[in-house]
Formats: C-alpha cells, sequence, structure tokens
C-alpha cells in the first residue's frame, strides 16, 4: 500500500488535502475503494480506504492502526555539511533510508554548496521515507553553522566526527560505539575536509576526531558509510 504523511489522524473518516491528496489523486490516479497508509509521525501505520474524490480533498475512511516495524530504536542525529549540487539532497534520501531521526546541514569555511535549499532538502526526506516504507519523516532542520552544532553533540550518548586526518591517529568508528547507545551523532565536512582550526575547535570542545579508514571517501559517501556502520553496531540491521 502507498503511504502518506500528515500532521494528524482523524477518525473515522479525514480529509487527505495539498500535495499528499495531489499525488493521491492525480500522479497515481487512485480510485475509490483503494486502500493507503496514512503517517502521522508517531510511529504506527494507520490504514485507511478512499471513498470519495473531489478537486480538493482525498475522503478517506478509517480501517487500523498497526505499529510499523521499520523504525530504529537507535536515534541517529547526522550533521551534514553543505555540498555542491545535488549530493546534498543524495545524502538526506540515503540518510532517511537508513533511518536517521534527525538531519542538520551545516555550513563550515571549505563548504562550497549553497545552504539555501532547506525545503527541498525536507521533500527529499519525505519522498525517501514513503519510499522505504518509515512511518516517521526525520526531522531536516534550517542550515546552521559548525560552531553552532557543536554544543548540541552534548545530548548525545556517542559522537562519530568524522576527519581523514584521524587515520592512524584517533579511534576507529566500532572504537567509540559500544551498541548499547539510545542516541549517536555522526558528523560529516565537506569537500575539502575539515580546516585545521575547525578540527582545534573541535577537540577544544571535547569531541574526539574519527577516523573512517585507511581510504579518503568523498562527504557523501562518507555520511551514507558511517551511519550504515552506526547501524550495524547498534544492533539495527538484525
Amino acid at each position: 500500500m502507498r503511504r502518506f504523511f500528515t500532521d494528524k489522524i482523524e477518525k473515522p473518516t479525514m480529509k487527505l488535502t495539498g500535495s499528499e491528496r495531489k499525488h493521491l489523486a492525480e500522479v497515481l490516479r487512485a480510485r475509490v475503494g483503494e486502500r493507503v497508509v496514512i503517517c502521522p509521525n508517531d510511529g504506527r501505520d494507520y490504514v485507511y480506504e478512499t471513498t470519495a474524490f473531489d478537486k480538493d480533498s482525498v475522503t478517506l475512511t478509517f480501517i487500523e492502526d498497526r505499529d510499523n516495524p521499520t523504525e530504529p530504536e537507535l536515534k541517529l542525529r547526522a550533521y551534514i555539511a553543505v555540498l555542491k549540487g545535488d549530493k546534498t539532497e543524495l545524502e538526506v534520501q540515503k540518510l532517511t533510508e537508513l533511518g536517521a531521526a534527525k538531519i542538520t546541514p551545516f555550513v563550515c569555511e571549505r563548504t562550497v554548496g549553497s545552504g539555501g535549499k532547506t525545503e527541498r532538502l525536507r521533500r527529499a526526506a519525505h519522498e525517501a521515507a514513503k519510499q522505504c516504507g518509515r512511518a516517521v519523516s526525520p526531522e531536516v532542520t534550517d542550515v546552521r553553522t559548525l560552531k553552532e552544532i557543536l554544543p548540541e553533540l552534548r545530548g548525545c550518548d556517542a559522537v562519530v566526527f568524522a576527519y581523514e586526518g584521524a587515520y592512524g591517529k584517533g579511534r576507529s568508528i566500532d572504537e567509540v560505539i559500544g551498541g548499547d547507545e539510545r542516541s549517536v551523532a555522526v558528523v560529516i565536512g565537506p569537500e575539502g575536509g575539515f580546516t585545521e582550526e575547525e578540527v582545534a575547535a573541535v577537540r577544544e570542545a571535547g569531541y574526539e576526531c574519527v577516523t573512517l579508514g585507511k581510504r579518503i571517501l568523498r562527504a557523501e559517501t562518507a555520511a551514507i558509510a558511517a551511519a550504515a556502520v552506526v547501524m550495524q553496531l547498534c544492533g539495527e540491521w538484525k
């Protein structure tokens, strides 16, 4: 069944409006009697049947609700430096598929891409959540600066601050993640990496840099790989 996200659930009937109505009625060309899943971002799936169509809304009748098993227990927060082109959008899509709960784009000294596309990133997360069967579309925040995100990291049980200069000097992800964490932050820098001054600021804030191995990965590859490894170490791929 196709899934759609809404702000709230109404019973025994509700109206699907806006872009979600357009997707169901005009793109998918649904007909009366079809069943869909409605998700209000509470971790459950609500099954409805289409009962009427008009130009502004689709009327849905409630059938049942059930747990959605796809949502991870781990709260993964991904902090990703804005990249040029559509690479940031790719990161958001894949991080959503991997189960990220929150995605924060940020800018730093070597940022090349524009930070003015937050709504597009939110749509990318929204569509990816539908595609992969999630019951929650991750929060995508406004663009921050590196300085602004550092205090937020203290709220996580573990922090993976990826830095290519940490190879042979810093710990690897499996040495940072114990497996029983409830929340983990993954921080990935821009094309060209973090400057020495930024790394010094990170260390001064109390965080250590983590190596992702011998090879220097592209920023978008690093984000996807680091998130996947964290999910595996925390038992989310069992």
